[in-house]
């Protein structure tokens, strides 16, 4: 009996360090410094234009109010959840993409956007790594300890069982008493990480 209860609170154990592991995803990271370079390139582009803006040169001025105007139709990204904030700057590149070449030439503003393509596209990369390796960590990091705390567990009802059915469960109920409050802990603690990494997915999104 000793023993099962030992093999079914070892496999438990597993089973919520693999949870906690689950939820951590090294590609985060990359993903966040991706963004963060994003933002950057965003608010390079948007200040440079701002103060050619004030070019002494009355053509430049013009053409870069006309470049900055698709800047302020759609504001500062940067705030957005970083799926909102890919969609905006994606849109903008779209704009600017269709701004006249001979204006964008005159103002150098082609080296502003390349670099702006670049690290969306370094973004975009790193979110569908993101992506990927979540359901992978949540797939490859968690089904082995479920299956063996499952296993462990049905042991553990089956050894129960067995010595009720022959020594009556009046020498087993405080003990079955306290391995259904133990699973209905579990059953809390998973459901609140569940929920939290839903959460923190949400607002890195």
């Amino acid at each position: 009996m000793e023993t099962k209860v030992n093999e079914f609170t070892t496999a438990v154990d597993g089973f919520d360090d693999a949870l906690k592991a689950s939820a951590t995803n090294p590609a985060t990271v990359t993903a966040t410094t991706a963004d963060d370079a994003f933002d950057a390139a965003w608010r390079g582009a948007n200040n440079y234009l701002a103060a050619m803006c004030a070019h002494l040169t009355a053509d430049i001025a013009a053409a870069a109010s006309e470049a900055k105007s698709p800047f302020d139709k759609y504001g500062d990204p940067t705030k957005l959840a970083q799926t909102e904030e890919s969609g905006v700057l994606h849109n903008l590149l779209k704009d600017l993409d269709t701004f006249d070449a001979s204006k964008r030439t005159s103002l150098n503003l082609d080296v502003w956007i390349a670099d702006l393509k670049t690290k969306e596209e370094a973004f975009l990369a790193a979110a569908a790594q993101r992506t990927e390796e979540d359901a992978a960590r949540q797939v490859g990091i968690v089904k082995e300890p479920r299956i063996a705390a499952e296993a462990a567990y049905r042991s553990l009802v089956d050894t129960v069982n067995a010595l009720v059915m022959i020594n009556g469960d009046a020498n087993y109920a405080t003990f079955i008493d306290h391995v259904n409050a133990m699973i209905e802990r579990q059953k809390v603690i998973s459901k609140a990480r569940v929920t939290r990494a839903k959460k923190e997915d949400k607002s890195a999104e």
